[in-house]
């Protein structure tokens, strides 16, 4: 009898054993599926609805104003180690050079002669001024509309648009002297898009 008893209890203890380190690879891998979802969610965002504090947000990661009556319609960006990439598609734009003036204020727009290089021009400004700031419109005929393009397309495909992209600018600020920040308008029936494009690396 008090065999029985006491192999119940040693029996009664392995269930037990086993049940808590059940439990406790169920928290451990709980906790490893948690956390690979937190840090998604941090570094990856894509959006097709904007309320105010979406819009604020998109205004703070593309460092501009979003003019009113445009709606941006995707929204997408991946943060890595010590880089970002950020792709915007904005709609309800009548007026591309408007919508530049009211997103970017204060900001003079140049234009770039057809066979100026893009690069140059921009290291050009950058050694001019303290503080930068600079958008250059880059002409169709100028040899870097046709590369900025492709990346502009790529952008628009990935966030499942397409827009035959007429009108290119290039932006540079200071503290982003060595990235990429693309602005391209195309027109459809309903007025303009404008296609964002920011890489920081």
């Amino acid at each position: 009898m008090t065999e029985d008893v006491s192999e119940k209890n040693v029996i009664r203890k392995k269930n037990n054993g086993c049940i808590i380190a059940v439990v406790m690879m169920l928290l451990f891998f709980g906790f490893m599926l948690y956390a690979m979802i937190d840090f998604r969610n941090k570094t990856h965002k894509e959006w097709d609805t904007f309320d105010d504090e979406r819009i604020a947000a998109i205004e703070n990661y593309l460092y501009m104003t979003m003019p009113e009556g445009a709606e941006p319609v995707k929204f997408k960006r991946d943060d890595g180690p010590g880089d970002s990439c950020t792709r915007l598609i904005v709609g309800g734009i009548s007026d591309p050079q408007e919508f530049m003036e009211k997103a970017f204020p204060g900001v003079e727009i140049k234009e770039l002669a057809p066979d100026e290089e893009l690069n140059k021009a921009l290291n050009e400004s950058i050694s001019e001024n303290k503080e930068v700031d600079i958008l250059k419109k880059v002409p169709t005929d100028n040899k870097s509309f046709g590369s900025i393009k492709n990346e502009l397309d790529e952008t628009a495909s990935m966030l499942g648009y397409s827009i035959e992209i007429t009108e290119i600018y290039s932006r540079i600020r200071d503290e982003h002297t060595m990235d990429r920040y693309y602005i391209g308008f195309g027109k459809a029936d309903d007025g303009y898009y404008a296609d964002i494009y920011f890489l920081v690396f």
